[in-house]
């Protein structure tokens, strides 16, 4: 059985790598504590088995695309997973959630300008089988966008799920 979890040093190695992914194994062994080697051998089976990517991100409005949308759709039931999947498909969108609550499915968009994200809306998404009602948000302002996961909030809070 593949253990999915991340240990202490993968974890370290993570945090470091989303501070400056750039930076070397033998700065990375320095600050977990193992040898350029070892480090080297550990991202290898991290990007090898899928525990992580190492990817450039670039600014959405930089790359002009000016408009940012989440938009809650519903679906009928029987349809949610053929709709994820032709929805992941859709070069325009970011994420696909299938969500409990108000919408079965919330999707993020990013798009070169509001007339763009309409003819996505009426040409790509409306004619799609199973959906029952769109609801769209027009982002105003992004306050934060952070791609850092699996860090502790406080690492002494006793009901931290983080090992």
């Amino acid at each position: 059985m593949t253990d999915h979890h991340f240990d202490e040093i993968e974890r370290q190695l993570l945090r470091e790598l989303q501070t400056d992914a750039r930076q070397s194994n033998v700065a990375l062994a320095k600050k977990v504590g193992l040898t350029e080697g070892a480090v080297r051998r550990r991202i290898d089976k991290l990007l090898k088995t899928g525990k992580f990517r190492v990817v450039a991100v670039g600014d959405p409005e930089l790359l002009g695309l000016q408009t940012h949308a989440v938009i809650g759709l519903k679906i009928e039931l029987t349809k949610i997973e053929q709709l994820s999947e032709e929805l992941a498909q859709m070069r325009e969108l970011s994420y696909v959630y299938e969500t409990t609550g108000q919408f079965d499915i919330i999707i993020v968009g990013f798009f070169a300008s509001n007339d763009r994200m309409r003819e996505f809306l009426t040409h790509k998404l409306a004619p799609l089988a199973g959906i029952v009602d769109i609801d769209t948000f027009l982002v105003m302002r992004t306050v934060k966008r952070s791609f850092r996961w699996g860090e502790r909030v406080a690492p002494t809070d006793p009901t931290d799920p983080m090992p």
